[in-house]
């Protein structure tokens, strides 16, 4: 691997002043400017620099990329099982559960954007290639189910509306994206909508479209006396059926012994690491604030990811921290153990010897987090914050967008620093 030397000190001074400074307090109160040294050592004030490889980076990803996977799929089992409970006997109640089954299940599955474009078998042609199955959105709700007209009038449309349409796994992935590529009919989204329905956002007193605290409120009679009821329950279960096939694939292949688990172990190091960092740069850049930030904010409501259920605010979180566990490495598991080892930033300062960069990285990646943070605490659906707000107007989730772009230009730097070159947009 290329090494590029550091200009003002060796890695022998650099580690020992590292430790120096986790183990002194500032001796000047007053300055609250912190050197590259200290913003290095107060973001991995529990890592042993010296002992960061490239090797022991590659298979802390791999472990991570494990456990979330795992979480992913068995709170998507649980997910499953809330769901069959309301299919057997709709209600409110059941009905309410699925949803809360549903959210938790996503807040696994949204840290494991992660891993995509990273040459992996969630988007490789030649692998799973199950994203677009999983994920895929926005979603024309008339593709799947009705749709509400003028006035509330409910227009019966879509496969569950078409009696010639047969219900199967098979025949369901068929038809996604079959037509257009609004036309999912699989995935998190389709599940979503089948349990929220449209999300209106519709006043009828005041006949406006800003009551933007109402999510989609599909009722349980649905799945009970409406039109169509016996074939939505065939759908929801059958969709669902096909999402947790898909999840426990990834899993199983992620799994140690796993098939792409023994693959990636047996890659070159250096092609390892162009495919990790290129995901992580690419989501963060690429994906969450070209593509799921900065659409939202200039078109509105239309390219919300989660707007059935209102919960693209925690989709945001998910995609955030799930880049920020591979910077950081660690991740914490639903069962609330954690599993850490090399960070990214260890990695830079050891290996590519560039502390002023892993530094800038440190802090772009904190400063993502405070900014999704302080969008989170504004208390507001993610529907509301882009009502109020213009692309290029700095907003709250401009800010986020904006600290995302920063931060995917700052793992590509590290890449550079690392030997390697990747894309982020």
């Amino acid at each position: 691997m290329k090494k590029h030397y550091l200009k003002r000190i060796t890695k022998l001074s650099l580690l020992c002043a590292l430790a120096m400074a986790s183990c002194k307090n500032d001796d000047d109160a007053n300055n609250t400017t912190l050197s590259s040294q200290q913003v290095v050592t107060n973001k991995i004030q529990n890592e042993n620099i010296a002992t960061a490889t490239l090797s022991s980076f590659i298979d802390t990803y791999a472990k991570i990329a494990a456990a979330n996977y795992n979480d992913a799929y068995v709170t998507a089992q649980e997910m499953q099982t809330e769901i069959n409970a309301f299919v057997a006997n709709p209600s409110t109640t059941t009905l309410e559960s699925a949803r809360s089954a549903w959210l938790h299940a996503r807040d696994f599955y949204g840290q494991t954007e992660a891993f995509r474009e990273a040459n992996g078998p969630i988007d490789n042609d030649d692998l799973l290639a199950t994203e677009g199955q999983l994920n895929a959105w926005p979603l024309d709700e008339g593709h799947i189910d009705y749709v509400s007209g003028d006035r509330g009038a409910k227009l019966q449309k879509g496969l569950i509306g078409d009696p010639s349409f047969v219900i199967t796994e098979e025949n369901i992935i068929a038809k996604n994206e079959d037509g257009g590529e609004k036309n999912i009919s699989t995935g998190w989204h389709a599940i979503e909508f089948l349990l929220w329905g449209q999300d209106l956002n519709y006043d009828p007193e005041t006949r406006t479209t800003t009551n933007f605290a109402a999510a989609g409120e599909r009722p349980f009679t649905d799945y009970t006396t409406e039109e169509h009821a016996s074939r939505r329950k065939d759908y929801l279960i059958t969709v669902t059926n096909i999402l947790v096939k898909d999840l426990k694939d990834l899993n199983d292949t992620w799994a140690t012994g796993g098939n792409y688990r023994t693959t990636f172990e047996s890659l070159d190091e250096n092609v390892v690491l162009t495919n990790i960092l290129n995901g992580i740069g690419f989501i963060s850049n690429g994906e969450v604030a070209l593509e799921r930030l900065d659409p939202a904010i200039d078109e509105g409501q239309e390219n919300e990811h989660s707007c059935f259920s209102d919960n693209t605010n925690q989709d945001m979180w998910a995609n955030v921290n799930g880049i920020h566990n591979v910077i950081a490495g660690s991740y914490k598991r639903a069962s609330g153990t954690t599993v850490s080892g090399t960070s990214l930033i260890a990695l830079v300062v050891n290996i590519g010897e560039d502390i002023d960069l892993a530094a800038d990285l440190a802090v772009k990646a904190d400063t993502t987090l405070e900014k999704l943070n302080q969008m989170l605490a504004l208390n507001k659906t993610f529907d509301a914050i882009i009502h109020e707000e213009s692309l290029g107007g700095n907003g709250p989730a401009g800010q986020l967008s904006s600290a995302l772009k920063s931060q995917g230009i700052s793992i590509s730097e590290a890449a550079k620093a690392l030997g390697v070159s990747i894309t982020i947009n």
